[in-house]
């Protein structure tokens, strides 16, 4: 019972110990009597405002490689102490703090150094700063930064990049304003996921160029590639791989060069649609757009190719077969390790020591075995080239890809 009593004593006390309206009034009307916001708050004028400058990032509202330029949302936190906005709670009926609007003060005049827009007022006539009976100010002006950053594209669209947000007192030198530490630096407390960018970490580092204070905020940015992977390099792969295939239509299907012409067009049709997606820079030029160069390079060549192949199969038998065309043969034939073409009125019987001689044959060099090549035909010849690109441009294409993987994934 005496217990109960007690507290509600304590507790009628301290609500009698609140403040009123009046109270507040007059506790402002005595700070500014004779406050004037434009000279700097400190009580010998020799000495700088001192400044702790904190970054909180909400989001990355968008990174845009085309014109480098890096859009954020998030606020600072500015804090100093005014020796003109000191009071004692005791005499002040226990007031420990008051919020007043951030154009009724002085403030330091803030700029984004690196931004695409005009420099302008952070914050509003609407923002308030809290002031404690210190003097101690803090002031959170919130907005949208569009600040330059320099992009690299070399390794789209697993590239990672790094982007400054930088802040400077713009009128004050450093011996009248400074910008001394950044408590917080990046605070990411409040900060929503990026489908598209991951932070890797952040830095604050605050300098001094001559006679300017300034801040800058590091963000380490990690691009997430699983949508370009899927709309753009894996469909280019497979179109890659549908360009070889060419080799294996025989060319009496009458499809070969319409099926190598529709898809050399599907992929520049294609091409076409993802450059609008590739990131544009002078600077420094995407492996990934090296990759496309090369594999457009490889359908033409793959063009030419079939037309000179398609003309040599329908070619009249009566013309001899040039001693280049017979290398090829020979060398088709030691890769598939089959024996020399040979007219088909020749017998399949043959003693042994004809066939010790056939498999002697069958492994010479091809220009040791032009002899038994002048029995082959045109189509012979086209049939080479097939099985001969068509190793050949697997090859490459598995070493360019790679090559593409090796360099933009690591």
């Amino acid at each position: 019972m005496i217990i109960t009593v007690l507290y509600l004593i304590l507790t009628v006390l301290g609500l009698a110990s609140g403040q009123t309206p009046q109270q507040v009034k007059s506790l402002i009307s005595n700070l500014f009597s004779s406050y004037d916001k434009r000279i700097r708050p400190v009580q010998d004028q020799s000495l700088p405002v001192i400044l702790d400058v904190s970054f909180n990032l909400i989001s990355i509202i968008g990174v845009d490689e085309v014109n480098e330029k890096l859009e954020t949302s998030g606020y600072l936190t500015v804090q100093w102490d005014d020796s003109m906005l000191t009071w004692d709670p005791a005499t002040n009926n226990g007031i420990q703090r008051i919020f007043l609007p951030q154009n009724d003060i002085w403030k330091p005049d803030l700029v984004l150094g690196n931004g695409f827009k005009k420099f302008e007022e952070f914050g509003g006539s609407f923002y308030f700063v809290d002031i404690l009976s210190t003097g101690t100010v803090l002031w959170q002006p919130f907005q949208v930064f569009e600040s330059h950053c320099t992009i690299d594209t070399t390794y789209f669209p697993y590239d990672k990049e790094v982007c400054d947000i930088v802040f400077l007192v713009w009128s004050y030198t450093v011996f009248d304003v400074e910008i001394r530490k950044s408590a917080e630096g990046v605070d990411l407390y409040g900060y929503k996921e990026s489908g598209v960018w991951e932070i890797t970490h952040t830095e604050a580092k605050v300098s001094k160029d001559s006679a300017e204070s300034k801040v800058t905020f590091s963000i380490h940015l990690k691009r997430k590639p699983l949508y370009f992977v899927l709309n753009i390099i894996a469909p280019i792969l497979f179109l890659g791989l549908l360009t070889i295939l060419v080799f294996v239509l025989p060319v009496d299907s009458g499809e070969k060069m319409s099926y190598a012409m529709t898809v050399f067009l599907s992929f520049a049709v294609f091409l076409s649609i993802i450059n609008t997606q590739l990131p544009v820079s002078s600077d420094s030029t995407s492996v990934l757009s090296f990759y496309l160069l090369l594999q457009m390079s490889m359908g033409v060549l793959i063009l030419v190719i079939t037309a000179l192949q398609i003309r040599l199969h329908h070619r009249d038998s009566t013309v001899p077969i040039s001693r280049v065309f017979k290398i090829i043969v020979n060398l088709e034939r030691c890769l598939k390790c089959s024996k020399s073409c040979r007219p088909s009125n020749v017998s399949t019987s043959s003693s042994e020591s004809d066939k010790d001689n056939q498999i002697n044959n069958s492994l010479k060099l091809p220009g040791e075995n032009l002899q038994e090549a002048s029995n082959c035909e045109w189509k012979d010849v086209a049939s080479a080239i097939d099985s001969l690109a068509f190793w050949f441009f697997l090859i490459l294409y598995l070493c360019l890809t790679a090559y593409l993987f090796l360099s933009i994934a690591t």
